[in-house]
Parts: structure tokens; C-alpha cells; sequence
């Protein structure tokens, strides 16, 4: 037996059998094996395609053939065309008369088969494409009766197992292989290395100090470095947004801790830029490398396995996986990673750990991925691994707005990372100020003071603070200049600035307000690709796009040296990118949004313009955060570049724009708004108010249709900042819906945060808490209200809450419907619950088609409701009808109570008022 290892020939069919393929190429590899594979186009496409194949299959030790329900491609220039057999019955026979054994695997003919996967449905794709000749009908009529005869025969080679699904493949795969091996080359066994001897304490001895540290980029202490904290100095635990319980015993009286949802096995994390949610998950692996007994931690950014498995195409390496999406990608970059790192471990043994309980899979920065096509396709990769690997864990982190359509993951548990609550923005400070002062604990408790006292003077600076990457920048901000911004984008200028200025200071360096238009022109170039966004690029490809900005050099390819030169010597200690081998990405990903933005905000405007609109890419969720920033960037050369952007994106509208388009604009400038909140901007262009207006029709049961969610949502948004019209009080006579068949009227919605707030103004009463979020939100329900609330408030307005009958009739109706729309079950096009995935209380009205017929609105999902009635006679709890933005279907059926501490409350709890009709 040769050295080398054996080599086993794939036969199957192409394109229903692709995945089941690729599960037999991955047993091959686990059994020690080498393959060959020649798919079903690459073979027709081959000079001489018969001999080519064959002399595959000649090439090989051992050949393994799948068969479900298709019979192949037969070649034209086989020996007897008029036997019309398939290349994978011609394929079996060479193997057999070189004397080569053929393993058959047939699927299990009770296995529920996709019907659109069998020979007979060609028939009907012919047909709806107009192709259904009478030639076509013949030759599917011979594959059918051709198929059969093929499975009769390879039922007589003395060999064969049936298979369902790819896993099962696998599993079957290798273990003939594995028995062949024992069979014919017992030698070679005695010789590989068995995944038992492997010992990844150094795998995880490097993980442990890749995890172990979180860098805080231009902090100016001691020689001018970036300072490094430990991961466990430093980290705070994070919350689910909208994580208190709405029923039960529990219900309003804690927040669930992120670390708790790590108890699913598959858990989906959306974050919000710089929620925390890399560090959630290197904290996670920090935890489980330093507690033995914890599992095995496998850490993978998303975008790193994107380029691997680029990079494994463009070299046309043959000991790849053969699809994109394939989940032995995962043991193919770990191995492609420890060889590189020394660990010292094989793709097998990462096979191995994938298929055991103890192990945890932290995929970061789902959202990370250079393109929507490629983010649908590393999906597909993470859900075929779930597939594959049943036993082990997943953890993949996200941003919400790139969390959609295709991108989606079925069977995952889903949670969205809450803003910083008081406690953990104390704690934070309380750990940065010992981290900076370690040993001396009074100068570590004036400087949190003077820091808490800073980031509580202003509401805009409070608000930014419950973001912890935006209260790491404060912190760093205010270390370094004992002051702070109220304004995003004035933030990242100040992050910027501190960060290129915190480099050694050396002869010839550029400086600093060049090397951010440099890295700004870089950002720019990452952000305009032609296929999409990227957030990680080549050292050489990076040189190439800031080449063009050293004018002061005539020739080409010294404009090249100089930008290698430049990245080069920022690689040495710059905080703004980090790099990854002959690759760098920016340190977070909002620096490369800021930059880009910045250098948008320096061009003409007419080449700003011509950016922005090409392809419509400023709409695009890769481009919201850019365009949010964009705003408060131009805001600083004066309110005519903005007015000049807001007037451009306007006027790009037409003269007849469709409901979407108008929409899609108004919440985009709704949202740049939003940011400009500081500077007191008021944008003039009647335009936007005359847009503002129409736009209304999203809340029209009808008209809103095919209007996208998120889209609807950002024009409500922006309805609710410049003054919804339809927000009215109680004295008001079209506040009012009557209840069918009472003598009582009911708020047609919740109560919002524009009357919530006059209730404020008007009386003593505390503010709920999220107060300054809240008030950002006038058309929002107001949340965070105990029932004593509610209750002051409708002895404020002369009014009272629903009692639990009337609510139920109001949903209900007199015909007693199921849900407040009728018997027809939620759909995320009816209401604001889990399943939509909003996150958090949404306008009130959203949801039209999930009103009553009375047009009483949000009666279903977004929030719970208080009414006046105990839960039951024990007076313990109140009575919530309808369930929130956070509760499961089940909950939302008009019948459903739930119930809650008189005095609690939380993030999905509001209510809405009633009266008598007064006649």
C-alpha cells in the first residue's frame, strides 16, 4: 500500500443529490481518504466527456455511487448509445472491470422525497416553460423505466445500503469506507493518526489569549499605546431588550441576562452597532478556555470564513468542499487555521469536536458578510451545519437590519441585546476607573464620579451612553479631553482624531488629518464594491484603492509603493485597523462607516450625489449607519450642505413616486433627523411636509399593502418626530371607538408618549424610566408604566382603564373573533410580536390589517395593556391583555390574560384608556 492516502470516486447525479454529495465527500476525508467528483455540467462540458470520466474512475481505490430518484445524464459517445445508460451506471461498470469494489448507496424508497427532485417533475418544468416536446416526454419516459433498471442492478452487486437524509450519508459513508479500509489496507489504518492522540491545549491556550483582552484604541495613558484591559475587568453582562416576563409569577420584577439565552442550543444574537455583541462572544469563549469541564469553544468571524472559503476557490484547491454553503467548511477553516497557528490539530479532529455535545459554535458578525448574496449563503452554510452537527451549540451574532429575508436562520432562538440599564453603565464606570487607577482607589472613585456627573449633564450624551461601545468612546473621550459631545458623529471625530494622534510621532509620517483621509478614502472604497460592502480586504487591495490619493506622485507604481508604505507603517500602531494576516478590517465597523461617511461629506456635491443615488445604495441596510452619520458630518460645513442632501434626495422622487418610494425616503431623512436632534436643524424644503402627509397612507388597511416592514416602520418613525397628525387626547372626540355592544368607548390606541409626556408636564409625577429614549418616540405606546400610573394618568385625563370584559369585548367583538383581526392566526404582517421581530414597541397603527373592524388598533402585540381588574381574588396582580412586541403568538389571541405586579412594570407594558358614552 502507497504512502499517500487511498482515493474514493463520488458518483451521483448533480443537482438533487448535491448536498448528500458533499456529506460523502466530508466521510471520505473523516475516513482518511482522498476523492474525486466530476459534477454532472462540468462533465458535458469536458472534450471527450466519456473517456475523461473514466479515466476518473480509473484513477480511483474505491468508488462510492448515491442514487435517488433522478437518473443522470446519459453521454452521447459512451460505447452503445443505444443502451442509454446514465454516467453513473457507465461509471460503476469501468470500476468493476478495472476490479475495483463499488459501495451502492440508494435512497430508502419510504423517505419523504421533494417531489420537484424526481425524474417525473421534468415533465411538468418542461411543460411550464413550453418545452414539453414530444421528444422531451420520451426521454423522461426511458429515465424513469432506465432508473429502475439501475437500481435492480447495483441490487445485485452483493452491496448496498439505503440512505434519507445527507447526515445519514455521512454516517453511512463512513463507516463502509472505514470497514473497506480494514478490509484491503489494514497497513494504512495502523499508520493514521487517530483524533485521540490530538491534544488541543495549545488551540486553546491561544484562544484563551485572543479572548483574554479588550483593547481600548486611542486612550492616551503613559507613553501614548493603546491601553489593554483583561475581558474580565472590564465586562458588564448584558440584558435582553424587552426581558422581563409579562406573565406569571416573575412578571416585571428582573431582566434576563444575555448569558442566560446561551442555555439554547441554537441562539441568534441582534445587536445594534456596538451593542456589545463581539464581546459577548469572546467573553463567552474566554469563560469556557478558562473553565475546564465548561465545553469546547469554537470562535469563527463570520467574515474570516468568507474569505477562506474565497480563497479556497480562487486557488482551486481539490481537498475543498464542493459547494459554498457546505457545512464542512466550518472543520475546513479550523484546520486551514491550526495549521497556520501551529496547534498541532487535523480537519478530522475538528470533525470530531463538531459532533459533540460539549461543544459551543460562536459565529460572529453575521451581518459582516461582503454582499447579500454571500450573507444568504453563509446561512445556508450555518443552517446546514446545524443540520449536520445536532450535538454541539450555535451562537451567531448579528445586526438586525442585515437579519432579514434569505439571511434568516429557522430553528434558532432569537434575542436582541438591550440597551445598558443604569446598574451597568455604574458598574462599567466603577471598572474603568479602578482599570485606570489600579491600587489607588480614591483617585479611581473621584474620576467615576467626575465621569458619571459628564455623562448625566445632557440627555443626548445619557442616551448615547447606553450603547457600550458609544460609553467606551465617552469614557475614552472624556479621559482624554475632559469633555464631552452631544452628537454622534462628533463623537467618532473625536475617537478618530485621539486615535491617529495617539501614534509615535516619527520623520516623514504622515499626519494626522491626512492619514484620516487616507483611511477615510479606504472606507469609502470597502463601502463601494462592486458586489456589496466588504468589511475585510487584502493589504494589496487596500493600497490599491488609496493609491489614487498620492497626487504628488506622477507614476503608477510609486503611487502604490507610497500607499504600501503608508499602510505599512499604520499597521505598526494604529487603533483605527487592525490586521489579520496579509488582510485588515477597521477596529469596528462603525469607524469604517464614520470615515466613509466623513469622505462622502468632503466631496462635490454633485459627486456626492452621484455616489449616493447610484444603484439607490444610500437605502441599502449596509449604508443606514453611513447616511445616519452622513448628516451630522455635513452638519458641521452648515445647514445649506444638508438642506442641499435632504433637497437631492427629494427631488429624486419624481413627480409620481409610489407609496414605497415615499416611505423609503421619508424614513431615511426621518432618521438623519433624529441625529441632527443637537443642532436644533429644521430641514425647509416643503417638500418633506407636504411627503410627510401622504406617507400616512401606511397606516390605511388597504393601501399599505407591499409596503416592507422595515420601511413602514422608519416612516412612522419619522411621522412621530416632526408631529403626527393623527395623535389626539382624550377630550377629543375621534380618540374614541365605541366597544360593540357596550355603553363604553375605547382609546382607539394605546396611550403614546405625546400625551403621556403633557400628563408629565402637568402633574408631579416621575418619569417612567428610558424617559429621554421614550420622548424620542412621541407616536410610540409610553412603556415602563406601572398600573398606579395608568391609573394617575386617567384621573389626570377624566378618564378610566378598560375593565378586563370590555377590553375581551373589544377585541372580541360580538361574533367573538379569535384575534382581534378575526379567526385568521398572527403573521407578522398583522402585528408587532416575536415573529416580526421589530425588537421594541413600535408606532401605534403600524399594523393596520391587524385592527378590529371597528378599526381599533394594536390590540394585539406590540404592548401589554393594563385594565382596572385583579388577576384573581388574592389581589396580588393586575390583569394585561394582548400581548407586546416581545410575547409569542399564543399570547396574542384576544382571549389570552396575563398578569403583573401592581406597582412593576417594563419595556413591553403600556395601557389605553376608556369611558362611558356619554350621550
Amino acid at each position: 500500500m502507497p504512502s499517500t492516502k487511498p482515493v474514493v470516486f463520488i458518483s451521483s447525479t448533480a443537482k438533487d443529490l448535491a448536498e448528500h454529495r458533499e456529506a460523502a465527500a466530508r466521510a471520505a476525508r473523516q475516513a482518511g481518504f482522498e476523492y474525486q467528483i466530476i459534477e454532472e455540467f462540468e462533465a458535458q462540458s469536458l472534450n471527450g466527456a466519456y473517456p475523461a470520466c473514466m479515466d476518473k474512475v480509473s484513477d480511483c481505490d474505491v468508488l462510492v455511487v448515491l442514487v435517488a430518484h433522478r437518473y443522470g445524464w446519459v453521454p452521447a459517445d459512451q460505447p452503445d448509445p443505444r443502451l442509454a445508460k446514465s454516467i453513473t451506471w457507465l461509471e460503476c461498470e469501468e470500476a468493476l472491470r478495472m476490479g475495483k469494489e463499488v459501495l451502492t448507496f440508494v435512497i430508502d424508497p419510504d423517505f419523504k422525497w421533494p417531489v420537484e427532485l424526481k425524474e417525473a417533475y421534468r415533465a411538468t418544468e418542461a411543460l411550464e416553460r413550453g418545452k414539453l416536446t414530444q421528444k422531451v416526454q420520451k426521454e423522461i419516459a426511458r429515465n424513469v423505466k432506465k432508473l429502475g433498471e439501475l437500481k435492480t442492478w447495483l441490487g445485485g452487486l452483493g452491496f448496498r445500503r439505503t440512505f434519507t437524509d445527507a447526515a445519514s450519508v455521512n454516517s453511512e459513508v463512513q463507516d463502509q469506507l472505514t470497514k473497506w479500509l480494514k478490509r484491503q489496507h489494514p497497513d494504512f489504518l495502523a499508520t493514521a493518526p487517530s483524533t485521540a492522540q490530538e491534544d488541543p491545549a495549545e488551540y486553546l491556550r491561544q484562544l484563551c489569549e485572543q479572548t483574554r483582552w479588550i483593547d481600548i484604541r486611542g486612550l492616551q495613558v503613559g507613553a501614548g499605546k493603546a491601553y489593554r484591559f483583561g475581558i474580565d475587568q472590564l465586562y458588564i453582562p448584558l440584558t435582553i431588550a424587552g426581558g422581563e416576563a409579562a406573565t406569571g409569577p416573575d412578571a416585571g420584577r428582573r431582566s434576563i441576562p444575555l448569558e442566560e439565552a446561551r442555555k439554547y442550543p441554537r441562539l441568534l444574537v441582534e445587536g445594534d452597532p456596538g451593542a456589545g455583541k463581539t464581546t459577548f462572544l469572546r467573553h463567552t469563549a474566554f469563560e469556557m478556555c478558562c473553565q475546564p469541564g465548561s465545553g469546547f469553544p469554537v470562535y469563527i468571524r463570520i467574515g474570516d470564513l468568507e474569505e477562506h472559503i474565497a480563497n479556497c476557490r480562487h486557488q482551486g484547491q481539490n481537498n475543498a468542499p464542493l459547494n459554498d454553503h457546505a457545512s464542512s467548511w466550518l472543520a475546513h477553516y479550523l484546520a486551514a487555521q491550526a495549521k497556520d497557528k501551529l496547534w498541532n490539530l487535523s480537519e478530522t479532529f475538528f470533525q470530531a469536536k463538531l459532533q459533540e455535545s460539549g461543544t459551543m459554535i460562536l459565529l460572529d458578525g453575521l451581518d459582516e458578510a461582503s454582499s447579500a448574496r454571500s450573507r444568504a449563503s453563509l446561512t445556508r452554510l450555518v443552517s446546514g451545519a446545524v443540520a449536520t452537527y445536532k450535538n454541539c451549540r450555535f451562537v451567531v451574532t448579528t445586526r438586525p437590519q442585515s437579519y432579514t429575508g434569505s439571511a434568516r436562520l429557522p430553528g434558532f432562538h432569537e434575542v436582541k441585546i438591550g440597551d445598558l440599564e443604569p446598574g451597568a453603565i455604574t458598574a462599567f464606570l466603577g471598572h474603568w476607573s479602578s482599570c485606570l487607577f489600579p491600587g489607588e482607589p480614591t483617585k479611581a472613585a473621584a474620576h467615576c464620579e467626575a465621569l458619571s456627573e459628564a455623562l448625566n449633564a445632557r440627555p443626548a450624551i445619557r442616551r448615547m451612553a447606553r450603547n457600550p461601545v458609544m460609553l467606551t468612546a465617552l469614557a475614552v473621550v472624556h479621559w482624554n479631553e475632559s469633555r464631552l459631545p452631544e452628537q454622534r458623529a462628533a463623537l467618532y471625530a473625536s475617537i478618530t482624531l485621539w486615535l491617529v494622534r495617539a501614534r509615535e510621532n516619527r520623520p516623514g509620517r504622515e499626519t494626522a488629518d491626512r492619514v484620516l483621509a487616507l483611511l477615510g478614502h479606504l472606507a469609502l472604497g470597502m463601502q463601494t464594491q462592486a458586489k456589496g460592502r466588504i468589511t475585510q480586504v487584502s493589504k494589496a487591495t487596500a493600497a490599491a484603492i488609496i493609491a489614487l490619493q498620492f497626487r504628488e506622485v506622477a507614476d503608477d507604481d510609486l503611487k502604490l509603493e507610497r500607499a504600501r508604505a503608508f499602510l505599512e507603517a499604520e499597521e505598526v500602531d494604529s487603533g483605527i485597523f487592525v490586521t489579520r494576516g496579509a488582510d485588515l478590517r477597521f477596529w469596528h465597523l462603525t469607524l469604517q462607516e464614520y470615515l466613509a461617511a466623513r469622505t462622502i461629506a468632503g466631496l462635490a456635491d454633485a459627486h456626492q450625489q452621484s455616489l449616493l443615488f447610484q444603484d439607490e445604495r444610500l437605502y441599502e441596510s449596509e449604508w443606514r449607519e453611513v447616511m445616519l452619520l452622513l448628516g451630522g458630518t455635513l452638519i458641521g460645513q452648515g445647514s445649506d450642505k444638508v438642506d442641499g442632501l435632504f433637497g437631492a434626495m427629494l427631488g429624486r422622487l419624481g413627480e409620481k413616486p409610489s407609496l414605497a418610494e415615499k416611505a423609503r425616503c421619508v424614513g431615511l431623512i426621518g432618521g438623519m433627523l433624529s441625529d441632527l436632534r443637537p443642532y436644533s436643524y429644521n430641514l425647509p424644503d416643503p417638500r418633506y411636509q407636504r411627503m410627510l402627509r401622504e406617507v400616512l397612507e401606511i397606516f390605511d388597511r388597504e393601501k399599505s399593502r407591499g409596503i416592507d416592514l422595515q420601511v413602514g416602520l422608519a416612516a412612522a418613525e419619522a411621522l412621530g418626530q416632526a408631529g403626527d397628525p393623527r395623535l389626539r387626547l382624550p377630550k377629543q372626540k375621534d380618540y374614541w371607538v365605541p366597544i360593540p355592544g357596550e355603553k363604553v368607548l375605547i382609546g382607539r390606541y394605546p396611550v403614546t408618549v405625546y400625551e403621556y409626556a403633557l400628563f408629565l408636564d402637568d402633574t408631579e409625577s416621575n418619569a417612567p424610566r428610558d424617559w429621554d429614549e421614550q420622548s424620542l418616540h412621541p407616536n410610540r405606546p409610553v412603556v415602563w408604566v406601572s398600573w398606579d400610573d395608568a391609573h394617575a394618568y386617567c384621573d389626570w385625563a377624566g378618564v378610566r382603564l378598560p375593565t378586563d370584559a370590555e377590553w375581551e369585548r373589544a377585541a372580541r367583538g360580538t361574533e367573538g373573533r379569535m384575534y382581534a383581526w378575526g379567526d385568521a392566526p398572527p403573521s407578522p404582517e398583522l402585528a408587532n410580536y416575536d415573529d416580526t421581530k421589530i425588537g421594541e414597541a413600535s408606532p401605534v397603527g403600524l399594523f393596520p390589517r391587524g385592527s378590529t373592524p371597528d378599526d381599533i388598533a394594536d390590540l394585539a402585540g406590540n404592548v401589554w395593556e393594563w385594565v382596572s381588574d385583579w388577576y384573581d381574588e388574592t389581589e396580588v396582580d393586575r390583569v394585561l391583555r394582548g400581548g407586546s412586541w416581545y410575547s409569542y403568538a399564543t399570547f396574542l389571541r384576544a382571549a389570552d390574560r396575563g398578569r403583573s405586579l401592581p406597582g412593576g412594570g417594563n419595556g413591553s407594558i403600556g395601557f389605553r384608556c376608556a369611558r362611558e358614552v356619554v350621550l
